[in-house]
């Protein structure tokens, strides 16, 4: 099954995610940062743009909304800050 998690990070947060799974991760609006613990560069995602992402720690900063998903999706968000998520495992 796909899950989706939506995520909106505000300026000042720093978003900190741990996948045990790989997944997708979309920038739906705004842009942010992203820095992934087996990479030596930094990522950055502006509206539109999407990557793949590896299980692992995973950073982000910025000001957007994000849209991570996946085949057993499995996100452990914690954040520096306010952080309002919507998980919807039935969005299609």
């Amino acid at each position: 099954m796909v899950t989706y998690l939506r995520l909106n990070v505000a300026a000042g947060e720093l978003l900190v995610v741990e996948l045990s799974h790989p997944a997708q991760l979309w920038c739906e609006a705004g842009g942010v940062w992203v820095t992934h613990e087996h990479s030596t560069e930094d990522i950055q995602l502006y509206r539109g743009e999407h990557r793949q992402l590896a299980v692992g720690k995973v950073l982000v900063e910025g000001v957007g909304q994000l849209c991570f998903c996946g085949e057993n999706l499995q996100i452990t968000p914690a954040s520096r800050g306010s952080l309002r998520t919507d998980l919807d495992p039935a969005f299609a």
